[in-house]
């Protein structure tokens, strides 16, 4: 509790320096009425002085000096306890459907329709103050990129992540998505909200009209068009057509084209709002107008409490109560309006964040600013100072101190740090030690598994390079062993003979070198070329490569689209063999 003290306002302590000031000045006017009394005669002072100098007038300064110290640590503060705190905001819920299908990739409006509509969900995201808010893809398939939470930014992380190589079936259901949407809310225990879906084109119109029909009133549809009416072909490097563009079975050339008039009565009916995608927020700004859909008046408690510290100033303004009623008395009360119209001056850094700020709660601050070499010299928490090193970069010391963690997510940050270290059998065993104290630490499983393919691979390019150097030894001694021969025949040759061989030896040695040395360089090219942990080579980690095992961690993740495929394929094989896609008809795009 002690360690948790501090002040809130700080800068209210300089407060104290006029109090200190005018408490001289007083003491000074106090000292001059004495050296009246030394020059006039004691018969007169009653008369001639108003308030004669003495312990009556020490006093009055120092009850003031003493209020006016009670009054600034009130204002300064005082806090040493925390409570959980409910934190209620406005009820404005909002699943995003975005399509994911082929189609996304046509180039009619630049760069591509899929990133101008990733463009437009961030920008969508960074507008979502309050409310809740989901994000539903979908193709031939709808999956959940993340339910409904009020922690817009954290769905803004896995936007970069989401395009159609990571949906496991081709093709393109509105309905399936807008039936998980309303499945969303649902579950949330919301009873009212709103869908709105990005899209180039709706093809199962019948489909989601009904869907969209049946919940019109509790969740309306609006939807966010992205293309242009006259299309352009789907590019792609994996077709087979040499022009690299899609074609139908027929070898026809597929131009998806947007019917704006279909999509205008889709949200018609579903209740909903229609708008084509501009450059600008006006289309973002008419879709979540809040007019006919959301009531201003309806509140909702955050599902999790926020810590609040308290403050016990209040407490001490009790003891300035007698003080009060003694100085309304005497007639000192106007001394005190002097500490409410005192400016705040600005705080101070360094010495004097240490008298009012735990080294703890210093380090947070700067690693709220992004100064985590800072913080990790500051925190005293082993867990906080792991991850203020892990975030700048030094795994060797945020290993050493994970070492201290004896928790399942402790271990786990530390075979993250061996990991990014290189150490990847110690990392494997902190995975197992993890796995150990929790057996369903799925981010324990996936990072092990991913770095015993790495060592694996390691393992083998190593071997691989062991033979290939053998191989050469056993040629070079091949070749020596035959050298000597010839030389041992020719000895009763000339001496212009034997320096011919000897340079020749020499010439093929370089030779040799120079064949090692375009084999290592090729080696490191293949080595540097590889992007993703999906696709290790068997190489040590350089530092292109450790930026691509950094979005693998998933501590500090970059790029979580190999997770997202992973857990939508299995999501998908689930549906297979429970029949539920059995009858959809899909198609390439």
């Amino acid at each position: 509790m002690i360690e948790n003290f501090h002040f809130l306002r700080p800068e209210w302590f300089y407060a104290l320096i006029p109090a200190v000031a005018l408490f001289v000045i007083l003491r000074l006017r106090s000292a001059r009425g004495s050296n009246w009394e030394k020059t006039i005669d004691p018969g007169f002072l009653p008369f001639l002085l108003e308030s004669p100098g003495g312990k009556r007038g020490s006093s009055a300064f120092a009850w003031v000096l003493l209020a006016w110290i009670l009054a600034t640590i009130a204002l300064a503060g005082p806090v040493f306890r925390k409570i959980p705190q409910p934190v209620h905001e406005r009820e404005d819920a909002l699943v995003i459907v975005f399509d994911l299908t082929r189609s996304m990739y046509a180039e009619d409006v630049k760069p591509n329709r899929l990133i101008r509509a990733r463009r437009k969900l961030q920008d969508l995201l960074a507008m979502r103050k309050e409310g809740v808010t989901a994000l539903v893809v979908y193709a031939g398939d709808a999956h959940t990129v993340s339910p409904l939470t009020d922690d817009a930014a954290t769905i803004a992380e896995m936007i970069p992540a989401i395009s159609p190589e990571i949906m496991p079936e081709p093709g393109s259901h509105l309905a399936p998505a807008l039936e998980r949407a309303v499945s969303l809310f649902k579950d949330a225990g919301v009873g009212s909200g709103r869908i709105l879906v990005i899209t180039d084109e709706i093809r199962d119109l019948a489909d989601a009209q009904s869907v969209a029909r049946e919940n019109r009133f509790n969740y309306p549809v609006s939807v966010l068009s992205v293309g242009t009416a006259d299309g352009a072909p789907i590019p792609g490097h994996n077709f087979d057509d040499a022009t690299g563009y899609l074609k139908d079975a027929n070898g026809v050339l597929i131009i998806p084209k947007v019917d704006f008039n279909a999509m205008q009565s889709f949200a018609n009916l579903s209740g909903g709002r229609f708008s084509r995608m501009t450059l600008t927020d006006e289309d973002l700004d008419y879709l979540l107008a809040d007019e006919g859909i959301v009531d201003e008046e309806a509140y909702r408690e955050v599902e999790r409490d926020f810590d609040t510290w308290v403050e016990e100033g209040p407490w001490l303004l009790l003891l300035l109560l007698p003080i009060a009623a003694l100085a309304f008395r005497r007639g000192w009360v106007w001394m005190f309006a002097l500490v409410m119209i005192l400016p705040p001056a600005p705080a101070q850094a360094s010495w004097w964040d240490d008298l009012w700020q735990t080294r703890n709660q210093q380090a947070a601050e700067a690693m709220k600013e992004g100064n985590t070499a800072t913080a990790a010299q500051l925190f005293e928490n082993p867990a906080w100072k792991g991850t203020a090193h892990y975030r700048s970069k030094d795994y060797e010391s945020a290993a050493a101190q994970f070492t201290h963690l004896d928790t399942s997510d402790g271990k786990y940050n530390l075979g993250n740090a061996l990991a990014r270290a290189g150490s990847y059998e110690k990392a494997i065993s902190a995975y197992d030690d993890a796995l150990k104290k929790d057996p369903d630490n799925e981010d324990a499983k996936f990072n092990k598994e991913l770095v015993e393919n790495l060592l694996k691979n390691q393992q083998k390019q190593k071997q691989k390079q062991d033979q290939q150097h053998d191989k050469k030894q056993q040629q070079d001694q091949s070749k020596s062993q035959d050298q000597n021969g010839k030389g041992s025949q020719d000895q009763s040759g000339q001496q212009t003979s034997q320096q011919q061989q000897q340079d020749q030896q020499a010439q093929e040695k370089k030779e040799q070198e120079t064949q090692q040395q375009k084999q290592q360089q090729a080696e490191d090219q293949q080595k540097q070329a590889q992007q993703q942990m999906a696709q290790q080579d068997d190489a040590p980690l350089d530092d292109e490569q450790k930026q691509a095992l950094e979005q693998w961690l998933r501590r500090v993740p970059d790029d979580p689209g190999g997770l997202l495929r992973r857990k939508f394929q299995l999501q998908h094989d689930e549906r297979q063999r429970n029949g539920r896609n059995a009858n959809r008809d899909s198609s390439d795009w």
